[in-house]
């Protein structure tokens, strides 16, 4: 049997009282979550103060609460070769049990806490991260900037190019010139 029940805005936490403790009964919540600072990688985040709804299945289990977690996301960041703001929709579904008890020797476990509260965004945080590219770019495409004049190489000319003398060389290049021009009032 499964019952809606709304949450308060920004709230992540759940509490379980109202979550009938029979096996396999199951209830769920429409939260909203205010995004915190720092979800995400410097490459790519969620925006901070975005409000992204996620839906909630908490099921009792012999051991304590299975609990299913669903949103859409949007992450934001900039393509690493050009720039470019970019936007990338991310979809999370993730499952995770909390205990009743600290199971023997499982540290990671999470337990229900002594408030018979839930704090779900850590679980949205751990879902969303490996979602986010490390490399993210605006296209397959992308040939990044110029590595002269620092423009998009995409929106450039294929024929598009610099003449750059080796610094090293400079001074020979002047060389070159001054003889040229030597040469050239020699013959005339």
């Amino acid at each position: 049997m499964s019952k809606r029940e709304p949450v308060a805005a920004s709230s992540l936490t759940v509490s379980l009282r109202d979550v009938p403790r029979r096996v396999g009964t199951t209830r769920s919540y429409e939260l909203q979550w205010h995004v915190p600072a720092g979800i995400g990688t410097p490459m790519m985040a969620i925006r901070e103060g975005a409000l992204v709804p996620v839906t909630v299945d908490i099921t009792s289990i012999d051991e304590g609460v299975l609990v299913r977690a669903r949103c859409q996301c949007d992450l934001e960041g900039q393509c690493v070769r050009c720039l470019d703001d970019i936007v990338q929709e991310a979809d999370v579904d993730e499952s995770v049990v909390y205990y009743d008890q600290q199971p023997e020797g499982d540290e990671d476990a999470l337990v229900i806490s002594a408030h018979d509260m839930l704090d779900l965004e850590p679980m949205l945080r751990d879902a969303i991260v490996p979602l986010i590219d490390p490399q993210p770019l605006c296209g397959p495409d992308c040939q990044g900037l110029c590595p002269h004049c620092g423009e998009r190489l995409d929106d450039l000319p294929e024929d598009h190019h610099h003449e750059v003398i080796d610094p090293r060389m400079a001074s020979l290049a002047q060389l070159l010139d001054d003889l040229n021009v030597q040469d050239g009032q020699d013959r005339g």
